[in-house]
């Protein structure tokens, strides 16, 4: 690269970091929706299928068979906290360069993912059907992870760089 573009470049950077760092949060969450969308489509469509006939409720939470039962619900919870386990770890270092302190911050994390969590474990049971209905029940469950996970990375940026990743 150019050395008057890397530096015109580096100056941008600093200029906007709000923007840059969205960016980088944003691949980053690409990277992590890869290994969040692997982990579902494999637990959803290969390892916890034999649950799929099996309803789960609980609270606010039906997984009715209809809405993908015991193997929607488990394949949700364990995709999303892989990836989070994931995505605190780098976001951290690569997006934000954090040097607060880092068990604080992981708690605060982990309180902004259960709460997410929740939103996650919820949605799909709120436009799972009609989804299902439309595109078939592959792409259907696809598509409401991905709803899920967009929602997911418009919550945290903010609350990750304003309250939980910050720089000391």
């Amino acid at each position: 690269m150019d050395e008057t573009l890397k530096t015109r470049f580096d100056l941008w950077k600093v200029d906007h970091q709000t923007l840059w760092q969205f960016i980088v949060f944003a691949l980053v969450g690409g990277v992590t929706t890869v290994i969040e969308l692997g982990s579902f489509t494999m637990l959803n469509f290969w390892i916890l299928t034999p649950l799929r006939r099996r309803s789960f409720v609980w609270w606010l939470m039906d997984y009715s068979v209809e809405n993908g039962g015991m193997t929607m619900f488990l394949a949700v919870v364990v995709s999303f906290a892989v990836s989070q386990t994931f995505n605190f770890f780098i976001q951290r270092k690569a997006t934000f360069k954090a040097n607060n302190n880092v068990l604080r911050s992981g708690v605060i994390y982990a309180v902004m993912v259960i709460l997410v969590y929740f939103l996650q474990l919820y949605m799909p049971m709120l436009i799972r059907e009609p989804f299902v209905k439309a595109f078939g029940e592959a792409l259907g469950d696809i598509l409401v992870k991905m709803i899920g996970m967009t929602s997911s990375m418009l919550i945290q940026f903010p609350i990750s760089k304003w309250i939980i990743m910050r720089r000391s």
